[in-house]
């Protein structure tokens, strides 16, 4: 898609431009206040929370689960009022607050010459996340999820594609993912995500049966196209990260391409349960990720710790 063929709404700009403006910590210290409001009053989303909780962590006392819910939410806020923010300040300005870690894993699997996908979840600040590889200088190419408001989606079109990433409705189809890998680009997937009926593989997320993307799998199994995990780690409660990246090693191949595209999934969902594990609050926890479980009564009553 291209940007170019955008109109911005001058609204947009205006509103966007002026909140970028203000210092960054006091839009995260906004976005706490406006995440807490939105714990008190989302009684759906607050009560999705604590469900996926009580299924992940069953061992965690009650007032435990309630606080990670509760910073959870505070964490989503400074999130969403930190974007303005991340979309419009200065590549440099924005690298002055990430510390990069193990970057050395993805210029190796990138040496093999066959693409590599970036296997990512919405932890922390997933916005600014999902522009580093760009930033960076690699070459990115994306599936797109366009927004039901045009005018944000126009705004967020452009400020995703503004450091060279290249982005791909999802009613595109898949030609351009064959060229972006046979050109050496990464690709994100993000693997938290519900996949609607049919469009998923079964497999464990933190544990637990979840209609995963199975977009990877072919091309691993196939063409054994490198797996790299990534995930950006706030430090403390401020706008400053740790973006760190590890290889996600492809399971043995049997032959059987159903169990193998399984294997292969469960092998990258399996990579983040020590990252979403070790700070459960930066996780994105407001969203029915284990949906499938949920509306399956035979599968609810043999998962532990499902409500």
């Amino acid at each position: 898609m291209n940007p170019k063929h955008q109109k911005v709404p001058i609204w947009a700009k205006l509103l966007f431009g002026f909140m970028a403006k203000l210092p960054v910590s006091w839009l995260n210290k906004l976005g706490a206040g406006v995440g807490y409001t939105f714990y008190i009053l989302d009684r759906k989303h607050r009560g999705i929370t604590f469900r996926n909780l009580a299924r992940v962590f069953p061992e965690k006392p009650k007032k435990e689960r309630e606080s990670l819910a509760k910073n959870a939410f505070k964490q989503v806020g400074r999130t969403l009022l930190e974007i303005p923010f991340v979309f419009l300040a200065s590549k440099n300005k924005l690298l002055n607050h990430v510390l990069i870690e193990d970057e050395d894993v993805l210029k190796d699997a990138l040496k093999e010459n066959k693409g590599v996908f970036l296997m990512a979840s919405h932890f922390s600040n997933w916005e600014l996340m999902g522009l580093l590889p760009s930033m960076l200088g690699y070459e990115v190419s994306n599936i797109y999820r366009p927004l039901n408001q045009k005018p944000l989606d126009a705004f967020t079109l452009v400020s995703r594609t503004r450091f060279g990433t290249n982005l791909y409705p999802r009613n595109t189809g898949l030609r351009w993912l064959l060229s972006a890998l046979k050109h050496n680009h990464c690709i994100i997937v993000a693997l938290d995500q519900h996949m609607g009926a049919g469009n998923g593989i079964r497999v464990p997320f933190l544990g637990h049966i979840a209609s995963t993307t199975g977009l990877p799998a072919p091309f691993v199994i196939k063409n054994q196209t490198p797996m790299v995990g990534m995930s950006l780690e706030r430090q403390g409660n401020n706008f400053d990260f740790k973006l760190k990246f590890w290889r996600i090693e492809a399971p043995e191949m049997t032959g059987n391409k159903t169990n193998d595209e399984i294997a292969v999934m469960t092998a990258a969902c399996k990579s983040f349960d020590d990252v979403i594990k070790g700070h459960p609050e930066q996780w994105l926890w407001m969203h029915r990720r284990w949906r499938v479980v949920e509306t399956d009564e035979n599968m609810t009553n043999i998962v532990h710790g499902a409500p």
